[in-house]
């Protein structure tokens, strides 16, 4: 039993991020407890402390897909170690609103016609945000390629959220994916939290 023991790949333990109400991210970190105690110590790796114990709300989420997502307010800090107030859990859906800053080049195809450079801003399985010249009214919709999948790039359709004027020509869109297939979505969600982990292998080089 020892050796087989011993011969078992053990599974590597998971990360946790921070992320704040509307699923901006926080910190990338390690949990000391157990996700379910009333009070939950999260050991920061990269993040403001300042910012985080100034959050009334914070969401916790793990790169194990089977853990559910927590919602909590960190009440104080010792050292690098954050304890966050155990308020309730959220289940698995807010995991899709997790947006990771992304920094690439690629396309949209816009309903109206055309084909336009865009540049990232974020990126989440519900939707992404990006810098371009293209007019694009707010409710209209566009395809846009997902260049960072595993499985190469993805062509997905979204909807214009909002407009934000940035240095004309230039405007900044949030967009929300629309009628993505359970495929589609796994592999965009792949996508968001392998840019996480290869943050924390390169920091671990370092």
């Amino acid at each position: 039993m020892a050796l087989f023991g011993f011969l078992r790949k053990e599974k590597p333990p998971a990360y946790h991020f921070l992320m704040d109400k509307d699923s901006n991210y926080l910190a990338r970190g390690v949990l000391q407890n157990n996700p379910d105690n009333d009070n939950i110590l999260f050991k920061v790796m990269d993040g403001n402390m300042e910012t985080i114990l100034r959050m009334e709300i914070v969401q916790v989420v793990s790169t194990d897909k089977s853990e559910s997502v927590t919602m909590g307010k960190a009440v104080s800090r010792r050292g690098n170690v954050v304890t966050i107030e155990h308020m309730r859990d959220m289940g698995m859906g807010v995991r899709k609103n997790f947006r990771m800053p992304v920094d690439f080049e690629s396309f949209i195809y816009p309903d109206s016609g055309g084909r336009y450079i865009i540049k990232s801003v974020d990126l989440s399985c519900g939707g992404i945000a990006f810098y371009t010249i293209a007019n694009l009214p707010v409710g209209s919709e566009t395809e846009v390629v997902i260049p960072i999948t595993a499985e190469g790039p993805v062509i997905v359709r979204c909807t214009i959220l909002r407009a934000i004027p940035f240095a004309p020509p230039i405007r900044k869109y949030a967009c929300q994916f629309v009628n993505l297939i359970q495929d589609e979505e796994n592999v965009i969600q792949e996508a968001v939290f392998n840019i996480q982990l290869a943050h924390i292998r390169n920091n671990a080089r370092q």
